[in-house]
């Protein structure tokens, strides 16, 4: 039977944080060496970054969800001239990152929950960054709008966000196994329209580029290993996982792809004041 939350709507929202928070907290250890996708898709937002270095960049950057700092230390070599603050809510990612990025005295790592930072942050930025993180935040669309309030005249926003169609062989298997539909966390991300839209609120130009990637595993085994890794499962499901249900899902993914395949949809974002 499915499992379903009871309480108020704060109180769901804490105890999903929560989860999400103790998920990549336990996986910072491991995630540098497993979140080949996240850093490639930091190499490319790096593309997206305003143009300019030194004097003629950013003066006061802000990036949520910096998670081991991989991302961060490429913005603090970008824009050296820059105050950089690094923001993520997971304290073993932030431990990680903080001890990464302590020979560069431009960056202070903060680990707080990104939607309340934006929603209390009085500052103002030139720059304001997300790598793979605000498919994970309760209310995009707020947070979205805080960014471009804290935004300068001429600043700018970019981001990528993780899509629905994430791991999508995967729910498909799953959904055969148990017989009937399993909702794995994408589900919930957003669509390119949604995100469109929301954008189009708040930035007179704006741009929303989809970017997917599909990594082939090895082994069943190796693909659930890889998520669990990098802290990006926690599905619920409507039984348990046991050896037999694994055994019926690794047949799946043989007889319907011949391997294990595992599509991660993204969208780069850029939003400009």
């Amino acid at each position: 039977m499915p499992f379903f939350l009871t309480g108020s709507l704060s109180q769901v929202s804490e105890f999903r944080k929560q989860r999400i928070r103790q998920r990549f907290s336990r996986a910072a250890g491991t995630y540098d060496a497993h979140a080949e996708v996240q850093k490639d898709l930091a190499l490319r937002l790096l593309r997206e970054l305003p143009e300019g270095s030194g004097e003629e960049g950013a003066k006061r950057i802000l990036e949520i969800g910096c998670g081991t700092g991989n991302f961060t230390a490429l913005l603090a070599d970008r824009y050296q001239e820059a105050r950089i603050i690094a923001l993520d809510f997971a304290e073993g990612m932030a431990r990680l990152a903080e001890k990464r990025l302590g020979g560069k005295s431009n960056v202070s790592v903060l680990c707080e929950d990104g939607e309340k930072f934006l929603a209390a942050c009085p500052d103002a930025f030139d720059l304001i960054c997300a790598n793979s993180t605000l498919q994970w935040f309760d209310d995009l669309a707020a947070a979205l709008r805080q960014i471009g309030r804290l935004l300068t005249d001429t600043g700018c926003f970019v981001g990528v966000l993780f899509g629905p169609r994430t791991f999508t062989e995967l729910t498909q298997g799953l959904s055969q196994v148990f017989g009937q539909e399993v909702r794995l966390p994408p589900h919930g991300f957003p669509v390119k329209e949604t995100l469109e839209s929301m954008l189009g609120e708040i930035f007179p130009h704006f741009s929303v580029q989809e970017e997917s990637r599909v990594r082939n595993y090895d082994s069943l085994l190796e693909l659930l290993d890889h998520i669990r890794k990098t802290g990006t499962g926690g599905g619920q499901l409507p039984g348990a996982l046991t050896r037999g249900r694994l055994r019926q899902l690794d047949a799946w993914f043989q007889a319907t792809y011949g391997g294990y395949p595992a599509t991660y949809q993204a969208f780069v974002v850029r939003g400009e004041k």
